[in-house]
């Protein structure tokens, strides 16, 4: 036997010897997640017990709704989506795993929603800035701060103070309708320029210029793919940590698991404006502050705007511990946070009494018939609109994922199984929110005079309920999004009829951040108003 001939024969014997060592080492794994893991009792599909790839190809291909409606009918309250991920539908589970100082921790799927990389040191060890990033914040103690230094901005009584803001945006948006003149639009890039728009009031005295345009430049439906991906990287949290020492792993893992896409070439993000604006201002407000300099610091100019950021500038020098950094991420979190949270619900709402002419009925007579119904301390008693909305975002949440948790020390004991430390559990809201046993035997149907009979079940409903997340964890700017719903529903179903076409529900693609898309819809104006804007054109 020539060298060439050995050595070629002793790397095929290396190549098979390999192949074995990794067939056997597979076997192993799959035989012990499947009959000797902890969670090996759990029922769920079998795929799912194996690898978490079974369940990321579910949230690649946008099958949360899907999923979500189904697998608790088909195997439970407790059921087993990845190897070391438990799902849970019930009253029992959600009273441990959200109630307040109960310990469970935002899981590390949370490291894919991260807005500033951090750092790793030699041992691996991951070190989180401190930014304010209310999501993805895994410091406790941190983020009961910030919560603290700005919960009295964003409670009810506070951000009232900004409806006339939202009212200037919808008088544009009535307007804007109008002009359309009926014409078929996709609902949810509508409701994403009336979120942004708000917001823009709101937060900045400031238009990024979508009503104008008629149209968001794309900016939504870009958004929701980079939840798509976010979504799957979440699951593979080695793979966010890899990204810390190389992007290319993750650059592979994406284009591996069907992950990437191309941008609009007309695509116009509005955070670039949110950032030069929100910068220039905090600049100018913060530019009187005293220097080394012998000469006295030139004046600010006097800035008479009464908007959230003028009043987080104001926190900022009220209070030290609310810093320049957290300054400067909550100007923006406002939008990152809001716009795709906000157009989620507008669209559930919107869709859910434009595809039921019976309940659009309802709503319109209640709004028409009520004083100036588009004042928040007006649409509050719209008893009926009321119960639409929380409907609608009962069957259809701003969230379409578990909000993960990882089991504390002690472990977890509920429906007769022991869930040991490390485990990652949490209830999925689709599931939730149709759970009978919550909801009633229709759970499944979307009902709006549930909300208006039987306290009981009103009580139960309001308090198993993830729309604005859990526990200790729920949003902060809950608060402000009300505001923008009861106002833009009775605004919009006041002035127009709405005709909605739903697509097939298994086109509908639901990630952590879920949408109804692929909504159409064509605004009317009714009788009253079509005939005010006849006159008021002439």
């Amino acid at each position: 036997m020539s060298l060439q001939e050995w050595i070629a024969a002793a790397f095929t014997y290396l190549a098979l010897v390999f192949l074995a060592a990794s067939g056997v080492g597979t076997a192993v794994i799959v035989l012990y997640r499947l009959f000797l893991h902890p969670l090996a009792s759990v029922p769920g599909p079998r795929w799912a017990a194996i690898s978490s790839f079974w369940y990321a190809m579910q949230v690649r291909d946008g099958r949360m709704l899907v999923l979500g409606k189904t697998l608790h009918k088909k195997y439970g309250p407790v059921v087993r989506v990845a190897p070391n991920e438990v799902w849970f539908d019930s009253p029992e589970a959600f009273r441990v795993i959200y109630r307040a100082g109960s310990g469970y921790q935002k899981s590390d799927f949370y490291l894919a929603t991260i807005l500033q990389r951090p750092t790793m040191d030699w041992c691996l060890r991951i070190h989180f800035p401190d930014t304010l990033d209310f999501l993805s914040e895994r410091n406790i103690d941190r983020y009961r701060l910030q919560r603290r230094l700005v919960g009295p901005l964003y409670r009810m009584d506070s951000v009232q103070k900004y409806e006339d803001a939202v009212d200037g945006v919808l008088e544009r948006v009535v307007a804007r309708i109008h002009s359309l003149d009926g014409a078929e639009v996709d609902l949810k890039e509508w409701m994403h320029i009336i979120a942004v728009e708000c917001l823009g009031a709101i937060v900045l005295s400031w238009s990024p210029g979508y009503l104008r345009d008629k149209t968001d430049w794309g900016t939504s439906s870009h958004g929701y793919l980079s939840w798509r991906r976010k979504s799957v990287f979440g699951l593979f949290p080695v793979i966010v940590k890899a990204e810390l020492i190389s992007k290319k792993a993750s650059h592979a893992f994406a284009r591996m698991m069907g992950l990437t896409y191309r941008s609009r070439k007309d695509l116009k993000p509005f955070f670039p404006g949110v950032y030069r604006h929100s910068s220039r201002r905090i600049a100018n407000a913060l530019n009187s502050k005293p220097t080394k300099s012998s000469k006295p610091p030139k004046a600010a100019p006097k800035d008479a705007r009464e908007d959230l950021l003028a009043d987080l500038i104001k926190l900022h020098k009220e209070k030290l511990e609310f810093n320049e950094t957290y300054l400067r991420r909550m100007a923006v979190t406002n939008f990152g946070a809001g716009h795709e949270t906000m157009c989620s619900a507008l669209t559930s709402i919107m869709a859910m009494i434009g595809s039921r002419p019976s309940v659009q009925r309802r709503v319109a007579d209640e709004i028409r018939s009520a004083v100036d119904p588009a004042r928040f301390d007006n649409a509050i008693f719209l008893r009926y609109t009321q119960a639409v909305i929380k409907e609608a975002q009962r069957l259809h949440s701003v969230l379409g994922m578990s909000l993960s948790r990882t089991v504390p020390p002690e472990g977890l004991r509920v429906h007769g199984y022991f869930f040991p430390a490390g485990t990652t559990v949490g209830c999925n809201p689709v599931a939730l929110h149709r759970n009978p046993e919550i909801v009633g035997a229709d759970a499944d149907v979307f009902d709006p005079d549930r909300w208006l009979g039987d306290p009981e079940l009103r009580r139960r409903m309001e308090r198993y309920n993830l729309t604005w997340g859990g526990g200790g964890r729920t949003c902060p700017g809950r608060h402000l999004a009300y505001l923008v719903l009861y106002k833009v529903v009775p605004t919009l179903l006041r002035e127009f009829e709405l005709e909605v076409t739903l697509p097939p529900e298994e086109e509908v693609r639901y990630y952590f951040m879920a949408m109804l898309t692929g909504v159409k819809a064509r605004f009317r104006p009714r009788g009253d108003a079509a005939s005010q804007q006849k006159q008021t054109s002439r």
